[in-house]
């Protein structure tokens, strides 16, 4: 997949999830936003594979977002952590 064809693809996901929110549950806003952020993550590692800074921020989004529907607590530390790991990034 090429550059154009990954960013269309996100582009679809990010604004189809926003226009699918409006019946679903409050939480569900947050964990889109931050799929979306991890499949620019990934986009973004296919340009700098060896950042170990966005490998980490990666692993931080995978290991909490799941936890949206069982531990909220648990997932919004994880949006913190990833917040402050970005920056790192800069």
């Amino acid at each position: 997949m090429n550059n154009k064809e990954a960013y269309m693809e996100l582009l679809i996901y990010m604004i189809t999830s926003a226009a699918g929110l409006e019946n679903e549950p409050h939480i569900y806003g947050p964990l889109r936003m931050i799929e979306a952020s991890q499949r620019l993550c990934g986009l973004m590692q296919e340009e700098d594979p060896d950042n170990e800074d966005l490998k980490e921020l990666i692993r931080i989004i995978e290991n909490g977002k799941q936890k949206s529907t069982s531990d909220e607590e648990a997932f919004y530390q994880m949006l913190q952590d990833a917040a402050a790991k970005l920056v790192d990034l800069l």
